[in-house]
């Protein structure tokens, strides 16, 4: 759960201080195998605390501490399972500042206590996110073989090895300092002209890992990053898998949790060097730089490593793809070992890829870009809300910022229209419900990190060295892709690794398996004359604020922001001719009538407007959420305006089916395990656009519409009204996907009336 600022000031006002310490150090000595008893008593201390009986409770039907005491009871009952309190349990023992361990404890209320929506008199609040991102935490169903399926997918087509001028740039020794230089000569004292003497014979991870203590305690005792290993699968925060070898930065921080915002550097140790296991071992290492991109959203790019044996490649990943050293045997050339040992642990901020836009000052984070009138502005980045699970993607972080404002960072095409140009002309056309651009920088791109290097051609994958999508041709616009449970392993035998059974059954039965909400996926691709696609980082300030549509407090807030959404994508398209063409859950917002010119619903999100009439952009990727793609877009046809309508109304769908269910709409009954939406969103474009075909049927649609909590049947007349508007039966009696010729507003006019009828009734 998000944090509102009321709730903020209240645990501001009423902070827990000590009152944890006689628990921590029993959560400490049972972290990881937790009991009821110990967990009962955080949680008697919390209820006690006066925050608790101050904060509201999450469906604010009273306070925390009534829900936490009855939570508490159920704890000792034996009747709740621990593993939700480990979060908590954490922060608790990490000593988190209190804003964090109140999150924690909302969160476990929402799981435990699902209850019915507000009524409809309760006021939302209006926080400033524009964006909803994918979870803060992996689902569980989210598992190994899914992540490194989906970055596969992303980085496969721009991964380079063996690039020209990567030593240059990265670990350029002539421009080091003299005690860098100095430790490089130490370093090379251990190697006697064959072999590193001290390196293990039997390279398993312990001795490896020893030896690169050892001289790093021996040569590099002042370099101001230091290497770390993991002894269990768990000490990274909220995230599974151990990674063998990391660098941070240094941290207050005592414990033995790690974190993904503190690592600099990530590498994977092997004992053996085995050409057929490169691409696990590479999607291994993918996805822990992954997570480093999670939890640092505003990185440029960052470092990691492998050693196999005696084999190493050096990576840097971006936001266009992955590219490296190229192998090389750590005995045949120590002075590669040696210049990656030093320049790691001593780099400076610019090429370790951080940041270095954003100004760090008493405890906030501040970014300068240019007002509307070119002029200088500083605004304060406050709480960030949105961030991608995702590489090789366009990035987008938002922040809330002073003044009801939100700053949004992102990586656009090159090829495309600015963002902030798009809004601008939408401003200036007097297009109505689109947010406004307050400030603008461009900060890098792409090409500019990259210069100085010469790239070949992309690495090919044994065994997947096809598109997932075929590239279009004069005579066919059929699509054929594979999905990530057909990918084959990079093994010499080529076999290949399907998805179990059971692990499909699990997928289905979870009801939060979003594996794309929030965050773009390749999709449509399309080989360009460039090796990679050039990317332009800008940060764009806009306003109102709002709250993502997923945050949907009432029925009616649900159906007339996406009604306002509508109107504004009309209002778009009729006056500034410009086609939105990625509408999803994550760019619609609720936004508050009074200050954003009586609109309840507003659009975001412009990176991929396209202005009619303007040509193909030449972009590499067409991105978007797979969940609310049209059929005949998922087919490569041309979009128009009535596929991003199509879009929408699969949001609403998507809102009432799914989404209603973790806003607490479903009151005692129990969501479906399984559910047929789960089809819009694994296998192949062909797959999802023949699954959504089928369910737009009258009898599918019903099928559909009976997951929706009994609070949302409301809404199933307002569901059949649109699916008739939008799929007509033709003269064959077949269900047309087509834009119809003439007037759009045949089209717009029926769907906001059908909205405005079905919010009369509520």
């Amino acid at each position: 759960m998000i944090l509102g600022k009321d709730r903020i000031n209240i645990i501001a006002e009423n902070p827990l201080g000590d009152s944890l310490d006689s628990v921590r150090i029993k959560l400490r000595d049972c972290a990881d195998v937790l009991s009821d008893g110990v967990v009962a008593s955080l949680l008697g201390v919390l209820v006690t605390s006066s925050a608790a009986f101050n904060l509201p409770s999450p469906d604010e039907s009273g306070n925390v501490a009534v829900k936490l005491f009855s939570i508490q009871q159920r704890v000792r009952g034996g009747d709740i399972k621990l593993d939700q309190f480990r979060p908590l349990v954490h922060h608790v023992i990490d000593k988190s500042a209190d804003i964090e361990i109140w999150e924690d404890v909302l969160n476990i209320i929402v799981d435990l206590n699902p209850s019915t929506p507000p009524p409809s008199g309760i006021a939302p609040t209006f926080r400033g996110t524009p964006i909803k991102s994918s979870s803060s935490r992996l689902a569980d169903s989210e598992t190994r073989h899914i992540v490194e399926g989906e970055l596969f997918e992303e980085i496969k087509n721009c991964t380079f090895r063996n690039v020209g001028g990567f030593w240059d740039k990265f670990f350029d020794t002539k421009s080091w300092r003299e005690e860098q230089k100095a430790m490089l000569e130490g370093i090379l004292t251990t190697h006697d002209g064959k072999r590193w003497t001290s390196f293990p014979t039997v390279p398993d991870e312990k001795p490896v890992w020893d030896w690169l203590r050892s001289l790093e305690e021996r040569f590099l005792p002042d370099a101001p990053y230091k290497f770390h290993t993991t002894r269990t699968a768990n000490q990274f925060k909220e995230r599974k898998g151990q990674m063998d070898l990391f660098l941070q930065r240094p941290t207050a921080e005592t414990s033995d949790t790690f974190w993904y915002k503190h690592v600099l550097v990530v590498a994977e140790q092997k004992k053996s060097y085995d050409t057929s296991r490169f691409k696990a071992d590479f999607l291994q290492l993918t996805r822990y730089v992954r997570s480093v991109f999670a939890d640092q959203p505003t990185r440029r790019f960052a470092h990691a490593f492998s050693l196999c044996a005696s084999k190493m490649e050096l990576w840097v990943f971006d936001r266009s793809g992955a590219y490296s050293s190229g192998t090389f045997d750590i005995h045949d050339e120590p002075d590669k070992l040696a210049r990656a040992l030093v320049g790691y642990t001593t780099m400076n901020d610019d090429v370790m890829g951080l940041d270095t836009f954003v100004e760090r000052k008493d405890g906030h984070r501040y970014v300068t870009l240019d007002d509307a009138s070119g002029k200088e502005t500083r605004l304060r980045l406050d709480k960030a809300m949105v961030r991608q699970k995702a590489i090789v993607c366009r990035g987008t972080t938002c922040y809330e910022t002073q003044g009801s404002h939100v700053a949004k960072f992102s990586w656009a095409s090159d090829k495309r229209k600015l963002e902030v140009e798009q809004l601008r002309l939408a401003e200036a056309m007097g297009v109505e419900g689109v947010v406004r651009v307050v400030a603008y920088r461009r900060i890098t791109t792409i090409a500019e990190m990259r210069e100085g290097l010469q790239f070949s051609a992309a690495h090919r994958f044994r065994g997947d060295d096809v598109y997932f999508d075929d590239p279009p041709t004069s005579t066919s616009t059929s699509s054929k892709r594979k999905s990530s449970s057909s990918h084959t392993s990079d093994d010499a035998s080529g076999s290949k690794r399907q998805r179990s059974t059971s692990q499909k059954s699990k997928l289905a039965t979870v009801l939060n398996d979003q594996l794309s909400i929030g965050k773009t996926k390749p999709s449509l691709y399309m080989p360009g004359e460039d090796l990679w696609e050039n990317r332009i980082f800008s940060c764009l300030v806009v306003t109102p604020a709002g709250r993502v549509i997923s945050e949907f407090t009432t029925i009616k807030e649900l159906l007339e922001s996406e009604r306002d959404a509508i109107k504004a994508h009309r209002s778009l398209y009729v006056k500034s001719k410009t086609l939105h063409r990625d509408i999803s859950s994550n760019n619609i917002i609720i936004t508050n009538p009074e200050t954003a010119n009586g609109s309840k619903g507003m659009l975001i999100d412009l990176d991929m407007g396209k202005i009619l009439d303007s040509g193909p952009s030449g972009a590499r990727h067409q991105t978007g959420t797979m969940q609310f793609m049209a059929v005949e877009v998922l087919r490569k046809t041309d979009h128009t305006y009535r596929h991003d309508l199509e879009s929408f109304f699969y949001v609403l769908v998507w809102m009432c089916a799914r989404q209603s269910w973790l806003n607490g709409f479903g009151g005692g009954q129990k969501p479906p395990k399984e559910s047929l939406l789960r089809k819009w969103e694994i296998g192949s474009f062909k797959d999802i656009a023949d699954a959504k075909e089928g369910h737009m049927t009258v009898n599918s649609l019903e099928r559909i519409m009976s997951e929706f909590p009994e609070a949302l049947d409301v809404v199933k007349p307002l569901c059949l009204t649109i699916r008739k508007i939008l799929f007509p039966l033709d003269e064959d009696e077949r269900m047309s996907f087509g834009t119809p010729s003439g007037d759009p507003d045949q089209l717009y006019s029926p769907i906001i009336a059908a909205f405005d009828k079905g919010i009369s009734k509520l």
